[in-house]
């Protein structure tokens, strides 16, 4: 399997562990007599949501040993990305401003103004799409075993 495919399946299990986690707290609980009751099965419900983060651990484990060759440019890209959030951010009003409803004026002056926090901003993101494609471009081409390795892993229930 690609890694860019087990990436999709990993976010594709959180999605499904979080809808059995919510069914079984939604459904543990029920009026007495509830017709609706008996149609749901707690005990299938639990097996399939420990089979499920089973798979999500070996999973996760095995995109995590794959990731290993390029884990610094996921260091770096996540860096960068905070990086551009925070300078989006950045306070850049300078000049007179008012303040609220009032008649008082306040003169603000600014070490970066706009224009310079935009070139910055831009600059990241250029950085931020080369580290992008670079990882993109190892997950398209990356072979994980996936199958293999997962099957070696302890399940939840042999943990117990």
């Amino acid at each position: 399997m690609k890694l860019y495919k087990a990436l999709k399946e990993r976010k594709k299990l959180v999605g499904e562990i979080a809808k059995l986690k919510q069914q079984i707290k939604d459904k543990n609980s029920y009026l007495t007599g509830s017709s609706s009751a008996g149609k749901f099965d707690m005990k299938k419900t639990y097996a399939e949501l420990q089979a499920k983060i089973d798979k999500l651990v070996g999973l996760k484990f095995v995109v995590n040993e794959a990731n290993r060759p390029i884990q610094e440019q996921i260091y770096r890209l996540s860096e960068l990305k905070a990086l551009l959030a925070f300078w989006n951010e950045v306070s850049v009003v300078e000049g007179l401003q008012s303040v609220g409803y009032s008649d008082k004026v306040n003169d603000y002056n600014v070490h970066i103004d706009e224009q310079e926090r935009n070139d910055m901003v831009a600059e990241f993101q250029k950085k931020i799409d080369v580290v992008q494609e670079e990882i993109d471009n190892y997950n398209y081409t990356t072979d994980i075993p996936w199958g293999l390795l997962a099957d070696d892993l302890p399940t939840f229930e042999e943990e117990k």
